[in-house]
């Protein structure tokens, strides 16, 4: 499932890296992330819990910052095992800043999301739909970062 998106947020390109580039901070800004551990520069651990229509499922997550372009691009991978259902997601995410004016950065991001087992069966109509709002309120979460 690939889905590609962007966002703009009232804030300098270089403020704007410097949050994304600070997993803590970047991990208050994703839904449902908890207990996150960073390993290294790098990498991370985190408990994931991600609500859908019908049920709620819990994740053992671990991403690794892959690339980066200072300022300007970065890619993650993400490995997720859910914590009761058989299966596993795999994410691999490009974001791209681009600046629109000295104060004001727009966001675009691309992900592939390849989901296995029970997982997967749950349907991509039905984790599209939550991946995507999980998205909007990601952007929604950064912008009021920028706000306070």
């Amino acid at each position: 499932m690939k889905i590609k998106d962007s966002f703009t947020i009232q804030a300098a390109k270089e403020d704007v890296w410097t949050v994304f580039m600070d997993v803590e901070k970047l991990a208050s800004c994703v839904p449902g992330c908890e207990n996150l551990v960073a390993l290294s520069d790098t990498e991370y651990e985190a408990d994931m819990v991600v609500k859908t229509k019908f049920m709620t499922i819990k994740f053992k997550a671990n991403g690794v910052l892959t690339d980066a372009v200072e300022g300007k691009e970065l890619k993650v991978e993400m490995l997720g095992k859910p914590m009761k259902l058989a299966g596993l997601f795999k994410s691999k995410m490009t974001v791209q800043l681009e600046e629109i004016d000295e104060n004001v950065t727009n966001i675009i991001y691309e992900m592939d999301l390849q989901m296995t087992g029970r997982l997967a069966t749950l349907g991509d109509i039905l984790m599209k739909s939550t991946v995507e709002k999980s998205a909007d309120e990601f952007a929604e979460n950064v912008q009021t970062l920028f706000a306070g």
